[in-house]
């Protein structure tokens, strides 16, 4: 695999802002931007064992089997395909469909795909990029889907998820509102930084809260764990 310091890079880097793109699939496995697999390559510089052969995603060991695996087709259009279905023993883009993982629509500006949408009570054919708010389509264990800057979440980057302008141990410092995120009830400020208030009968003391027993965290939000209660 390459990149490997790279995405040690990556993780480091977003380890230390607190904020969580999505850049994993369901099962925790890295995703893997279409646009990093070479073109025409299934040797040593694969990456992640992937290429784009014969203008189609592979993976590269099932790939070069000679024969046709009917096994490998089927995943083929379920994992690494988005439109697509197996016709006479080979995976092949549904009608219109085209591209690498046959998501780009014959008939919409370059790159962009086909979708229904429900415009004034009626679903409308609109062409769209695939991945929303500036997501990048890419392939993981199980699906094509995208990675997702911070805040939105889900497959193509659709729903909004404000928990991940921060940390897990800060669970309330942001909330959804409407398409865009505000500051959890106990915080306030430019970066909901600033705690103004406690739960569960804590106390506000210079910016912080004091917790009474049982309770912890930074508005005294989460049971102290058995055992840990002071």
């Amino acid at each position: 695999m390459r990149a490997t310091g790279a995405l040690v890079l990556l993780f480091c880097i977003l380890k230390a802002s607190g904020e969580r793109p999505k850049i994993t699939d369901r099962h925790k496995n890295l995703l893997v931007k279409i646009s990093d697999i070479p073109i025409g390559s299934c040797g040593n510089d694969s990456y992640f064992g992937l290429g784009i052969m014969d203008g189609g995603l592979e993976e590269c060991d099932r790939w070069k089997l000679e024969k046709t695996d009917p096994e490998y087709e089927e995943y083929k259009c379920k994992v690494l395909r988005v439109h697509a279905s197996v016709k006479n023993g080979k995976c092949t883009c549904d009608e219109k469909f085209e591209g690498p993982i046959c998501n780009e629509y014959h008939g919409c500006p370059a790159g962009e795909t086909l979708e229904f949408r429900w415009i004034l009570g009626e679903y409308t054919k609109v062409c769209t990029q695939m991945c929303q708010h500036n997501g990048t389509i890419a392939v993981g264990k199980t699906e094509i889907e995208c990675i997702c800057p911070v805040p939105w979440h889900g497959r193509r980057c659709e729903r909004l998820a404000c928990w991940t302008k921060t940390t897990s141990s800060q669970p309330r410092r942001y909330r959804n509102n409407g398409d865009h995120c505000s500051c959890g009830d106990n915080y306030s400020g430019e970066n909901c930084d600033i705690v103004k208030s406690c739960m569960n009968n804590g106390q506000l003391e210079n910016g912080k809260c004091n917790c009474v027993d049982e309770w912890e965290g930074d508005v005294c939000d989460k049971r102290v764990s058995n055992g840990n209660a002071t």
